[in-house]
């Protein structure tokens, strides 16, 4: 199929183009520039998105779940219905995150994530964000306790096996004995190491970037507090240039002036925009679940019995315009952090979160409101709003 949009404002996300037609054939964009610049070929599919903003697909490296499932769920359609939802929200590239839980329980998930990947090569889901399970006990936020793992190269073997290579970044407090060992023999299979859950001082942090440390999760949630005579992962988050960071632009788990001032510090190249989103995501206020723990939602804020923040309900195209109307970012800034940022660290920025000639047709249309009216996944049409 060929498609051409027409007299939208394209954000590359490094500059924006007014009045632009971007054009897909083969599911490669295959030209893009001013309407006066563009040849139009025969035989395509017009799409006029005059008023409406025309950004790369979305790329969301840690989210667990929305539309009422997630994909830890062992229901056979789950997977595939947060896939749907989230292509709803302009996620055309996401990590299915996966929890702790019992050896035999989480060997089964990573099989059944692994096998969905494998069947469905079209699909937004890329590959997994294993969130844990070597995570501090101490900093365990909406993860159970109980089913935390010791860190040792052996079972990391068995959870590389049974996810047949996807596992694409692990989320790990270094400071855990074995977690070194854990994270080099990882490093080794070119899976990106992420520091979250973590009391680590800042010399530990140090240790885990010359063993792998390349990102950090969901920066101030599960790690201790800022602290100028015991600096910890906070620190070394932003003085680290080696460490990208997740930020939940929700304006719940990180107020939004320090939002500002993560942006100040980071800069928009250093920061990556996730949702951390569970399966409550997108539904009705009420009680859910996560972890085997109770999970209550009130006015889109998920938490435990306790208070604790339980993941979010947020969606990337939210995301963004929190960024721009609360944390003073550029446009382009925010997409980018919602789309290239993430392309990086998965390495396709080649091919995903940018929009120019030769890059896959990942494409999100939205309107004033950032809201999502059309997403387009390698050139073919994955959601219509109707009355675009």
């Amino acid at each position: 199929m060929k498609l051409a949009l027409i007299g939208g404002k394209i954000i590359t996300p490094f500059r924006t183009v007014k009045n632009g037609t971007l054009v897909i054939e083969d599911g490669v964009i295959s030209e893009l520039g001013k309407i006066s610049d563009v040849m139009i070929p025969d035989g395509c599919k017009l799409i006029d998105v005059s008023g409406r903003t025309v950004a790369p697909g979305f790329v969301d490296l840690l989210v667990h779940g929305g539309g009422g499932v997630g994909f830890a769920d062992e229901e056979p359609d789950s997977i595939e219905r947060a896939s749907q939802y989230f292509l709803r929200h302009g996620s055309t590239t996401l990590l299915a995150s996966l929890y702790a839980k019992p050896k035999e329980e989480l060997l089964a998930d990573l099989r059944r994530v692994a096998d969905h990947i494998q069947k469905n090569p079209d699909s937004n889901v890329f590959g997994i964000h294993m969130e844990g399970p070597y995570l501090n006990p101490s900093l365990k936020g909406a993860m159970n306790e109980d089913y935390l793992w010791t860190p040792s190269v052996e079972s990391w073997e068995w959870m590389w096996e049974a996810s047949r290579g996807l596992i694409k970044i692990m989320t790990i407090a270094p400071e855990l004995p074995g977690a070194i060992d854990v994270m080099r023999a990882a490093a080794r299979k070119g899976v990106v190491l992420s520091i979250g859950h973590s009391m680590a001082t800042y010399d530990e942090i140090e240790l885990a970037i010359d063993n792998g440390a390349a990102h950090v999760t969901h920066i101030f949630n599960a790690m201790s507090p800022f602290h100028h005579r015991d600096p910890g992962v906070i620190l070394g988050s932003l003085l680290r240039n080696e460490l990208k960071i997740e930020l939940i632009a929700d304006t719940l788990h990180v107020h939004p002036a320090v939002m500002e001032f993560l942006l100040k510090l980071k800069g928009a190249n250093g920061i990556v925009l996730i949702t951390d989103s569970i399966r409550a995501g997108g539904m009705h206020e009420g009680e859910y679940e996560f972890a085997d723990q109770k999970v209550f939602m009130k006015e889109q804020k998920a938490y435990l019995a306790d208070g604790t923040l339980a993941g979010s309900t947020l969606t990337l195209n939210k995301a963004i315009k929190n960024m721009i109307q609360t944390a003073n970012a550029k446009e382009t800034d925010a997409f980018r952090m919602a789309s290239l940022n993430g392309a990086k660290v998965l390495n396709v920025e080649n091919k995903k979160g940018i929009l120019a000639a030769g890059k896959d047709g990942d494409i999100v249309v939205l309107n004033d409101d950032y809201e999502v009216e059309l997403t387009i996944m390698k050139g073919k049409i994955v959601y219509q709003k109707k009355r675009l």
